[in-house]
């Protein structure tokens, strides 16, 4: 799991982390980060840049971050014991478009209190290039999850991330079970690491090797606090991203073949 201070360093903090969720600043060593980080030298200077999604470009950017105010690094020290706001602009590289954040920093914690756009709408706008691989029942239930874990409800985000999980796994059963004379009942029966090894050569590698991460999805639905979940959420929906990124590219291969194997069968009959 992340520290803070990596939070802070990778651009998870503006692009992953929730509005209000509260992160620890272990010593001094956090509060310097921000302080480097977020307060560069002087106002309106680029000191940092991290990548992200830019809803605007609708592709992968890279950011240049903006502090919108001079602090002393004395001043920001002083915020073990009383809270101060920073205010942060990301400017995006490929065009003029800028994001817009603000944090509370206090009581050795911090805490991101605004943001525009929304990590909902920066998180579904990128997973729009999934939507091939998704049935529009599936894509609606990404949304979903996407938009509860921004709003600060993680159990409900595990929901409908588990019945994403469970819907590629039967789509690519009904796709196969001609082919190898599957049983429906018997398929219905298996428990979930049953289906993933009957299934193995049939889906994305990334998922039969870290097929665990149902069972987390499981735990976190009858089991654990919306604290938890909500901590877990992003490795989690990480985890489901690189799934479908691997099954979309998986698609496109096996379409570049049909499409050539089609296209030589043309050839060699001439």
């Amino acid at each position: 799991m992340e520290n803070t201070s990596d939070i802070i360093r990778s651009g998870n903090l503006f692009f992953s982390i929730p509005l209000y969720r509260e992160m620890v600043l272990l010593d001094n060593e956090g509060l310097e980060v921000i302080f480097n980080f977020i307060n560069p030298i002087g106002v309106n200077t680029y000191s940092h840049k991290i990548d992200g999604y830019c809803i605007y470009c609708q592709k992968e950017s890279t950011f240049s971050v903006e502090n919108k105010q001079t602090l002393s690094a004395a001043d920001w020290r002083g915020v073990t014991a009383s809270s101060r706001m920073a205010y942060v602009e990301l400017h995006c590289s490929r065009s003029e478009c800028k994001y817009y954040f603000s944090f509370r920093i206090g009581g050795g914690k911090l805490q991101k209190c605004g943001q525009f756009p929304s990590l909902a709408d920066i998180a579904n706008d990128k997973s729009k290039v999934y939507r091939r691989v998704l049935s529009k029942g599936d894509a609606s239930e990404l949304h979903k999850a996407i938009g509860l874990a921004a709003h600060g409800v993680g159990i409900g985000s595990f929901v409908y991330l588990r019945r994403v999980f469970e819907n590629l796994i039967w789509r690519r059963f009904e796709e196969y079970k001609e082919d190898n004379i599957w049983s429906e009942d018997d398929f219905k029966k298996m428990r979930m690491d049953e289906k993933i090894n009957l299934l193995s050569g049939y889906l994305p590698k990334f998922m039969v090797e870290n097929s665990k991460i149902y069972s987390i999805l499981s735990d976190g639905i009858h089991n654990l606090s919306e604290e938890n979940c909500l901590t877990m959420f992003e490795p989690i929906f990480r985890s489901m991203i690189i799934i479908l990124d691997e099954d979309k590219r998986n698609k496109e291969h096996e379409e570049i073949k049909k499409s050539a194997e089609a296209a030589l069968k043309i050839l060699l009959s001439k």
